[in-house]
């Protein structure tokens, strides 16, 4: 589905948060870059379990990171509106690579343990650097569908049908940190996105 279809279920949407220029260059960054597998957090301790998670992290420059961070940093005035919250800031954005057969199983990413670096975390934010298209190029993706559990109906454990986002290049999508969310499997070309959480 559309990203615009979302907004009438509360989240924010930003179809133009990148224009194209920007979001060429960090793809070809974070293609060209170096990356580590992706972690998920149990009981505090960060750790490699593909059972729920297969990605990697893109090592892109410190000075990209930067500008990606300074521009999510800008939206908060429209996010603590949007949402009628207050956001201090955000965490330093990560550029997720997504290949064939990646995926994340449906998850919060809030956590309700106090001491956990994700207690704060109140909304999240993906960025897409790319999109799918029903036959993929150097460029697109197949599968790797953004779904939300829980929207339509009570779900809390992410087990009923979620809805899809179709991501398209440049756009942002803002979502509360408590909502189920998980990413379908890749199955034909890589999918990038930006990821970052604002408390």
């Amino acid at each position: 589905m559309d990203p615009s279809f979302f907004t009438r279920f509360g989240l924010f949407v930003d179809l133009e948060f990148l224009d194209s220029e920007t979001c060429g260059r960090l793809l070809s960054e974070a293609r060209a870059a170096t990356s580590v597998e992706a972690t998920v957090e149990d009981e505090g301790e960060l750790q490699v379990d593909s059972g729920l998670r297969k990605t990697r992290i893109a090592k892109v420059d410190d000075a990209t990171r930067t500008f990606v961070r300074e521009r999510l940093l800008s939206l908060i005035p429209a996010l603590e509106q949007h949402f009628d919250v207050s956001l201090e800031g955000c965490e330093k954005p990560q550029f997720l690579v997504y290949r064939q057969g990646d995926f994340f199983s449906p998850h919060r990413d809030d956590s309700d343990k106090a001491e956990d670096f994700a207690s704060a975390r109140t909304i999240s934010a993906v960025v897409f650097l790319n999109e799918p298209s029903e036959e993929p190029g150097p460029e697109g993706y197949a599968g790797g569908s953004l779904s939300f559990y829980g929207l339509l109906q009570e779900d809390p454990k992410g087990e009923g049908v979620g809805l899809p986002l179709a991501g398209r290049g440049g756009a942002l999508v803002a979502f509360p940190s408590r909502l189920v969310h998980g990413v379908s499997p890749v199955t034909q070309g890589e999918r990038f996105t930006i990821t970052s959480w604002f408390a």
